[in-house]
């Protein structure tokens, strides 16, 4: 799942180079999850005491996509922020802001469901 955050509203045509972005965000980050998918993979526990269940499961699939978006958000935008599920953030404040899942359903993914996004 990838959000952009705007402290303001962009113009017309700054919001569709960004929902193009977003595609090739999408794009990139199935390029790493996809040869994980329905293959054995270690699998990781992270605690996150802000989360409603605490304990949530992680996979190099997951590290590998939000690496590979951020990689493509630096280069494209490096004034924008980042808020990572994976690997934190950076420049929260900024008037932009990429908001990374990199992929939505972990659980489902891990045990071969196609219910993850």
């Amino acid at each position: 799942r990838i959000v952009a955050m705007a402290a303001t509203m962009p113009d017309s045509a700054f919001l569709h180079e960004l929902c193009d972005f977003a595609e090739e965000l999408a794009k990139a980050a199935a390029a790493e999850i996809l040869p994980f998918w329905r293959k054995p993979i270690v699998v990781e526990s992270k605690i996150d005491s802000e989360r409603p269940v605490e304990e949530s499961p992680v996979t190099i699939a997951d590290r590998n996509a939000e690496k590979a978006m951020r990689a493509l958000i630096e280069a494209r935008y490096p004034t924008h922020g980042v808020i990572g599920e994976e690997l934190g953030s950076v420049r929260e404040g900024a008037e932009y802001c990429w908001v990374l899942d990199p992929i939505d359903g972990t659980k489902s993914f891990i045990t071969g469901k196609p219910l993850f996004g």
